[in-house]
C-alpha cells in the first residue's frame, strides 16, 4: 500500500482563503475544533429565542439519535418556531467517533451561527496531518425542511496544493474513477455490505503503476435524504469543479449541503470498503486534452447509448403494456372516481434494473414448490440463487391480474427513490412473459414467523426485540420525514418486516403505499386496505391516511413484542379471551408490567426502564385520536432516552379496540415478578394469592404509568 506523502500545502489560490478563515474563527471556536472545520451561516433578518432553543434541543438529542445509523433529521416546534436539524457522519465512522464527531460539530454551529435561521457545518477535529483535512461529519438547521436554491448550488473547492507529473492521465483516471463511483454511490444499498452506509462509496484508481504513489483514492457520500436522482445529480455538478479550480493537483475536496467528495493520492479511510482498482485508461478514450464540459468520453457513449436504448425500450413497453390491460379491465382499487389514486399515478415512473425471466427461473428452479418462501394477495415469493452465488427473492405476480400490476407499479416507483438500510432492497424487475420483481433475500424471513412461533420466539432475547423496534422506528422516520417523497406504508405488520442475517428489520411490501406531494399530511381513500388489527381506526372506518395510521400499526407491533401476543387474535385459547391491546391497557391500568411481558423471554436481561418505555410509547402510538399519536421522529427520540424525556409526555389514554373482559379479577390467573435491585425484570408463572396494586390503581414503584 502507498504510503503517505509529507504534508502537502495548498495551492496559491486558496492559501489567503485558508488564513482569513482561520484567524476569523480563532476567536470563536473552542479547543475540540480545528482550522480546518468549514461552516456556512446564512444571513438572517431575525431569530427568536424559542425558535434557537428548539434548534438547541435538537442538536442536544442529534448525537444519539444518528449515531447508530450514521444519519439522522429531527423536527422539534411549530409554525414559525419550528426548527429542522439533520446530521451525517462519514460513511466509515464507528457509531462512537460518530456521537463525538456530531456533539462536538453541534457545539461549534451553536457558537458560530447563533444569529442565522439556517446554518451548516463541516466539522474536522484536526487529528488529521493532511492538508486538506477530511470532514468527518456535517450538522445543518434551518427553518424548513426543504434545501433553498442557494443550498442545492452550494459547493466549497479545496485543493492540495501539490501537483502531479503526468497531468493527463491523472485527470483521465479522474473521470473514470469518479463516473464508477457516483453510480455505486446513489446505488450502494444494492451493492454495499450490510456495514457500509448507504449514499457512500469509497474507490481507488490507478493512473500510474510503476510510481510510489500512482494510486488515487476518492470518498463520496449524499445526504440520506436526498433521492438518487438528486444525489446523482449533485456528486456530477462537484465532479466538475474540481477539474475547474485544480487541474493536476494531487487531490483536493468539494463541501455541499446535500454531497461531498474528495481525492487523494494516499489512503484516508477504510479500505475494506473499496472495491477492485480501476486502471488508467488508454489515452484514445478522449477526445481532448482538458477535462471540461465539451469533452467527449468514448467509452461512456459507448456504454451509456446501449444502455439508454434498453431502458428506452422497457419504458416504452411498460406504457403499452398498461395501457393494453386498461382496455380490458379497470381494476377496481383504483377506479376513476377514486381521487387518491389519480394523486398515485402522478408520481413519475423510474426504472429499476432488469432481469431476464429465463434467468430467474433457473435461478429458482423454475419455481418450484422447495423454493417458495411465502405467499401474498397479489403472489407467491420464491427464493433463488443467481449464478454468481447471490440469493435473491423473486415474488411472482399474478399474471392476469391488473391489480397486480398496479402493485408492481407502485412497488417500482417508489423503489427509485426510497434507499435505507431498514427497507428491504429491491434489486431489479422483469416483464417478459411474466411480472417477476427481485428483492434482496432476507435469510431469517418475516417478524411473523418469530412471533407466531413459540419456539422461535425464545430465540428473541430483550435486547434483540428492542433493536428490531428501534429498527423498524427509523424506517418509518425515513418514509415519514427524512425522504423527500413523503410515504405512508398503510399495510405495516410483522410479516411485512423482514429480518437479514443479523436480525436487522426492513420494511418490505410498497405495492399499497401512499407517497403524498409537498405539505399533504394526510388523504381519504375509498377502498381501505390493509390487515386487521394493524388498522387504525380513522383509516379502518373512514379511508383517512396519513403518516399516524403506521404509527398505529407501529403501536401495535411493539406491545407483541412485548407480549408476544398477535393483536389480531385472541389472547388465549378461551372463547370469551380479551385481545392482546386490551390485556395491555387493563394491566397498565393496575401497575402490572410484569403481566404484560412474555414470559418465553424468561430470565434473560430485561431492562425495566426500557421494556416501560417500549410499552408506553406502544400505547401512545395506538390511541383512539390520529392527533394524540408522536410522530417517528418523537418516537426515536423516545427510544434513545427513555427517563430525561418522560417528563414531556402525555399520558396514555384508553387506547381503540379495547373491550372489556368478561372474566373476573378471581377468574383472572396472576403471574408474579420480581425485580432485582439493579432494575433487571424477572419474568416467572408462579401465582401469587396477593395483589400490588394500591388504591390508586397504579403499582407502587419508582416507574409508575401516568
Amino acid at each position: 500500500m502507498p504510503s503517505s506523502p509529507k504534508r502537502p500545502r495548498y495551492g496559491h489560490g486558496h492559501l489567503l482563503l485558508l488564513a482569513m478563515v482561520a484567524s476569523r474563527l480563532s476567536t470563536v471556536v473552542a479547543s475540540k475544533d480545528s482550522q480546518f472545520t468549514w461552516s456556512d451561516c446564512q444571513p438572517s433578518s431575525s431569530i427568536n429565542r424559542t425558535f434557537w432553543s428548539n434548534v438547541v434541543a435538537l442538536l442536544d438529542a442529534l448525537p444519539s439519535a444518528a449515531a447508530p445509523t450514521g444519519f439522522a433529521s429531527l423536527s422539534r416546534g411549530n409554525g414559525t418556531n419550528r426548527a429542522f436539524v439533520r446530521g451525517l457522519c462519514r460513511g466509515d465512522s464507528t457509531p462512537a467517533n460518530c456521537a463525538t464527531y456530531l456533539q462536538n460539530a453541534a457545539l461549534g454551529i451553536q457558537r458560530r451561527c447563533n444569529s442565522s435561521r439556517r446554518a451548516a457545518i463541516w466539522y474536522d477535529d484536526g487529528s488529521g496531518v493532511t492538508i486538506p483535512a477530511p470532514m468527518f461529519c456535517f450538522v445543518s438547521y434551518a427553518d424548513t425542511n426543504a434545501s433553498s436554491a442557494y443550498e442545492d448550488s452550494y459547493r466549497q473547492p479545496f485543493q492540495n496544493g501539490a501537483e502531479v507529473s503526468d497531468k493527463v492521465t491523472f485527470e483521465r483516471t479522474y473521470d473514470v474513477l469518479m463516473s464508477r463511483l457516483v453510480m455505486r454511490t446513489v446505488s450502494s444499498s444494492a451493492t454495499s455490505t450490510s456495514s457500509e452506509a448507504p449514499m457512500f462509496a469509497t474507490g481507488a484508481g490507478v493512473y500510474d503503476a510503476a510510481a510510489p504513489n500512482g494510486t488515487m483514492y476518492a470518498l463520496l457520500q449524499c445526504m440520506r435524504d436526498r433521492t438518487a436522482a438528486e444525489c446523482q445529480r449533485c456528486l456530477n455538478d462537484s465532479m466538475q469543479v474540481l477539474p475547474t479550480c485544480c487541474y493536476g493537483h494531487q487531490g483536493g475536496l468539494v463541501l455541499g449541503y446535500n454531497c461531498y467528495l474528495r481525492t487523494e493520492i494516499y489512503t484516508y479511510y477504510d479500505l475494506a470498503l473499496d472495491g477492485p482498482p480501476v486502471l488508467a485508461p488508454a489515452p484514445s478514450i478522449f477526445v481532448g486534452e482538458k477535462r471540461g464540459k465539451n469533452r467527449v468520453d468514448a467509452t461512456t457513449l459507448a456504454v451509456a447509448l446501449p444502455a439508454g436504448t434498453v431502458l428506452a425500450a422497457a419504458v416504452v413497453f411498460v406504457f403499452l403494456y398498461r395501457r393494453k390491460v386498461n382496455r380490458n379491465k379497470t381494476p377496481p382499487a383504483f377506479s376513476a372516481g377514486d381521487t387518491a389514486s389519480s394523486k398515485e399515478d402522478d408520481v413519475g415512473y423510474a426504472e429499476p434494473m432488469q432481469f431476464n425471466v429465463v434467468m430467474l427461473r433457473a435461478a429458482t428452479n423454475n419455481f418450484s414448490e422447495e423454493n417458495k418462501l411465502g405467499e401474498g394477495g397479489f403472489g407467491d415469493v420464491f427464493k433463488g440463487t443467481l449464478y454468481d452465488g447471490e440469493e435473491i427473492a423473486v415474488k411472482r405476480l399474478s399474471q392476469y391480474s391488473s391489480q397486480g400490476f398496479q402493485e408492481l407499479k407502485n412497488e417500482l416507483v417508489l423503489a427509485a427513490r426510497l434507499k435505507h438500510k431498514n427497507l428491504v432492497r429491491l434489486l431489479g424487475v422483469s416483464l417478459q412473459e411474466e411480472k417477476l420483481i427481485v428483492y434482496e433475500y432476507m435469510p431469517n424471513r418475516s417478524l411473523d414467523t418469530f412471533l407466531s412461533d413459540p419456539v422461535r420466539r425464545q430465540q428473541l432475547d430483550w435486547n434483540k426485540r428492542f433493536a428490531i423496534i428501534c429498527g423498524i422506528a427509523r424506517g418509518l422516520l425515513y418514509l415519514h420525514e427524512e425522504s423527500r417523497l413523503k410515504v405512508i406504508h398503510r399495510d405495516l405488520k410483522p410479516s411485512n418486516v423482514l429480518l437479514d442475517a443479523d436480525m436487522n428489520p426492513k420494511i418490505s411490501d410498497f405495492g399499497i403505499a401512499r407517497a403524498f406531494g409537498g405539505d399533504q399530511s394526510r388523504d381519504i381513500t375509498r377502498r381501505p386496505v390493509g390487515t386487521l388489527g394493524y388498522m387504525s381506526p380513522e383509516y379502518a372506518y373512514w379511508g383517512h391516511v396519513s403518516t399516524k395510521s403506521d404509527m398505529f400499526s407501529f403501536g401495535v407491533i411493539v406491545l407483541e413484542m412485548v407480549t408476544g401476543r398477535r393483536n389480531n387474535s385472541a389472547y388465549s385459547d378461551t372463547s370469551d379471551s380479551i385481545s392482546m391491546l386490551s390485556h395491555v391497557w387493563e394491566n397498565w391500568r393496575a401497575g402490572l408490567m410484569v403481566d404484560m411481558v412474555d414470559p418465553s423471554l424468561g430470565e434473560s436481561y430485561c431492562p425495566e426502564s426500557e421494556v416501560m418505555n417500549c410499552i408506553e410509547i406502544g400505547l401512545l402510538c395506538v390511541q383512539e385520536n390520529p392527533a394524540d399519536r408522536p410522530e417517528a421522529s418523537a418516537v426515536m427520540l423516545m427510544l434513545s432516552t427513555p427517563t430525561s424525556m418522560s417528563n414531556d409526555r402525555r399520558a396514555p389514554s384508553k387506547p381503540a379496540f379495547v373491550f372489556s373482559s368478561c372474566l373476573t379479577e378471581s377468574d383472572r390467573p396472576l403471574r408474579s415478578g420480581a425485580r432485582s435491585s439493579d432494575g433487571v425484570l424477572r419474568i416467572s408463572n408462579k401465582q401469587s394469592s396477593t395483589s400490588t396494586v394500591s388504591e390508586n390503581e397504579v403499582t407502587i414503584s419508582e416507574l409508575q404509568p401516568r
